[in-house]
């Protein structure tokens, strides 16, 4: 049988499609006695749907499926495991495999994203891929991103227009942190995450070569050597001089991400809900004073006391997306610190950026300087695991969809479902972290608005830990099928991770998310339930698929993708 996550995403795909009083699981299977994975999916404008994953075999495929090889040129694998990564075209209803397109044996890994140049609800753009490469660091072992000559609703892709090859280890390596905007332009990672050689932001242009932006500070020179500086024009020696730019994602020798001026060091502005930040940029808040590109010095401690962890120059970059109508990019990303009493620490940030490279906004996600004025450190662990944009206006105006998680609880935490200062009515299903439970890894969805980053909506992720007590009353709604309601009691709450840069966000606003949890709350309409805890039987580690209202006060749809288990046991 296939394994579990080839399901979750064909879950996913006819929810994207249906309404909320007629939403319908239809599961599709792939696969035979082998290992077979789906990773990710995408509706096309003909309402078909392109499938990417691996196999170990291709033996499941019915007979006279067109298949077609792509050519691996430029793609290095030579540590590969014989693996075929692939995409499925499948028709409307996933009742039909219409194409095949495959790599060679061995070639890569498995494709891992799929993407689009178009907006959603316009015609299908062209169409980009990348996946998993084994090989060694000057091989560019990491992972690759490619765009193919068609789209399939145009015509069937045969071959690849270009290949770009990314040397990539932890966090680049983990999520893929790329996309692309509706010029075919892509915004990747490169590199480490908390480590200490190198990892920095590029922009490939439609040909797949790395270009300049404008107002990004570290540009390469045709003739070598580096200048740091903005804008790219203001180049003495011309911007016609200058190869490529970048935003290096690193500490020593450095200044990207942080103020120039003393001035930009000084600012204080509106965090997004209702408290303040120093700094006009992210990185402010770990250095005593600005940097000077002809000079950088990496001096701590920040104005709340946190400093840059001396072990790992190199931040952590882990999450990228572009708003395929205005080409503005949001990054996401932590960095490794230490709080005032010596605590190891991370820190996020997501960044919001215009075409040009200009700064737009950043948010910390937390509060650095309280409502009522406190300066404070938030010293669980922070990690930005995915962005999306919602392009409905379901919250009255577009917004970024942000996949958070924090490791430990304490007083500062990732914004609450219901204290929000631009929105005071709002509920979260999950207002905030319950329980005393602390060495757990919890989820956390946001919605910030797009132009200013101001929090509209936030609910955390964190289903019940198996036998925990002090739970609350049942829930009203009947969909939500009598479990006891996460904002009332007190019950503790267990690790629960949502799949790497992998949020789904539908026409009316809908968030649509994959994960793996213990007692998931599951709804009425779920393909698999998870026992309720107040019916006796015992749960298990479990994969889930939810879907979340626009605002984030309930799932819509939640069902355990998972084998049996014995509930007695």
């Amino acid at each position: 049988m296939l394994m579990l996550r080839t399901c979750f995403f064909c879950l996913v795909s006819l929810l994207l499609t249906r309404s909320a009083s007629a939403q319908q699981a239809i599961v599709t299977y792939a696969g035979n006695s082998g290992n077979e994975t789906f990773y990710d999916v995408v509706q096309l404008s003909d309402q078909t749907f392109l499938v990417c994953g691996y196999a170990t075999d291709l033996n499941w495929l019915p007979v006279g499926v067109p298949t077609a090889v792509l050519p691996a040129t430029g793609i290095n694998n030579g540590l590969g495991t014989s693996k075929y990564g692939y995409l499925l075209h499948l028709s409307s209803d996933l009742s039909q495999i219409l194409h095949i397109l495959h790599f060679p044996q061995g070639a890569v890994e498995d494709i891992r994203f799929i993407k689009t140049s178009n907006a959603p609800g316009e015609p299908t753009g062209n169409l980009y891929i990348s996946g998993n490469t084994l090989d060694t660091e000057p091989n560019d072992g990491g992972y690759f991103i490619a765009k193919l000559d068609n789209n399939f609703v145009n015509g069937v892709p045969t071959t690849l227009s270009w290949v770009r090859r990314v040397w990539a280890e932890g966090y680049p390596k983990d999520y893929h942190p790329w996309d692309v905007n509706g010029n075919g332009e892509i915004y990747y990672i490169l590199g480490q995450s908390h480590a200490y050689d190198w990892a920095a932001i590029y922009c490939l242009d439609a040909s797949g070569e790395r270009k300049v932006v404008e107002n990004w500070r570290t540009h390469w020179k045709v003739a070598g050597g580096e200048w740091k500086g903005f804008p790219a024009s203001a180049y003495p020696g011309g911007r016609d001089s200058l190869a490529y730019s970048g935003i290096v994602l690193k500490a020593w020798g450095r200044c990207d991400l942080r103020s120039w001026t003393q001035n930009d060091y000084d600012l204080t502005e509106p965090d997004g809900n209702g408290g303040w930040k120093k700094g006009r940029w992210p990185l402010d808040v770990l250095y005593d004073g600005p940097c000077d590109p002809n000079n950088p010095v990496t001096n701590s401690p920040g104005y709340t006391g946190y400093s840059l962890e001396s072990c790992c120059p190199v931040y952590g970059g882990s999450s990228i997306v572009v708003d395929r109508r205005s080409g503005d990019l949001y990054i996401g990303m932590n960095m490794k610190s230490v709080g005032p009493t010596g605590s190891p620490d991370f820190e996020p940030a997501v960044i919001a950026m215009d075409p040009s490279g200009a700064l737009r906004w950043w948010s910390r996600l937390y509060h650095e300087i309280t409502p009522a004025g406190d300066t404070m450190v938030s010293i669980p662990d922070q990690y930005i695991d995915g962005l999306a944009i919602d392009y409905s206006t379901a919250s009255g105006v577009n917004t970024l969809v942000v996949d958070a998680r924090c490791h430990g609880n304490n007083t500062e935490n990732l914004w609450e479902g219901n204290v929000i200062a631009a929105n005071p009515s709002a509920q979260g299903f999950q207002n905030n972290f319950t329980g005393t439970n602390g060495n757990i890894h919890i989820s956390w969805l946001g919605k910030l608005r797009l132009s200013d980053g101001v929090l509209l909506h936030s609910t955390y992720v964190a289903e019940y830990a198996e036998g925990t007590g002090a739970l609350g009353a049942p829930l009203a709604d009947p969909n939500l099928d009598g479990w006891p309601n996460p904002n009332s009691g007190w019950p503790d709450v267990n690790t629960t991770r949502l799949a790497k840069n992998n949020l789904k966000v539908t026409a009316a606003g809908w968030v649509c998310v994959t994960g793996l949890g213990r007692r998931t709350i599951t709804t009425a309409n779920a393909y698999q339930k998870m026992v309720k805890p107040g019916n006796g039987g015992l749960s298990c580690w479990n994969s889930f698929i939810r879907v979340y209202k626009n605002d984030l006060s309930a799932p819509l749809y939640s069902s355990l993708i998972v084998g049996q288990w014995d509930t007695l046991t």
